[in-house]
């Protein structure tokens, strides 16, 4: 009886460890924006979200949600950092009319950036205001 417990666990387990193994590299992080940004065209008020992609790169889509509501989807490129991030944190570049277009965020530990949307394929003369969280 013992052994029959051990083994429909071992397969169980196993079963469990292969499945995240085809499921891909997906990432999940969670952000707090710390002011009403948009995103192409999608306004991201003040709040947590969470960030999700699949893929290793460089060019990946990344969900943008809040709760369990997806609120834009958008086109972003992995950017290798030196160094490890020390904060979570975003770049909005600041728009003539005072707003500001969320462009990249970063997260703590990791040695890579996502360059978000159309900031992903092009380099703005703008204002970045980074935003860090401790």
């Amino acid at each position: 009886m013992k052994a029959m417990k051990f083994f429909t666990l071992l397969v169980g387990s196993s079963l469990l460890l292969s499945a995240s193994a085809f499921a891909g590299n997906s990432n999940k992080k969670t952000l707090h924006l710390y002011e009403s940004v948009t995103l192409e065209g999608q306004q991201l008020p003040p709040g947590d979200y969470r960030f999700q992609w699949s893929g290793t790169g460089p060019d990946v889509k990344v969900d943008i949600l809040k709760g369990k509501e997806t609120v834009a989807s958008v086109s972003a490129r992995i950017v290798a950092e030196p160094v490890s991030n020390k904060v979570d944190g975003y770049s909005a570049t600041a728009g003539k009319d005072g707003s500001h277009s969320l462009t990249t965020v970063f997260f703590s530990g990791d040695k890579y950036d996502l360059q978000l949307g159309s900031a992903s394929t092009a380099n703005t003369d703008q204002t970045t205001d980074p935003k860090g969280s401790n």
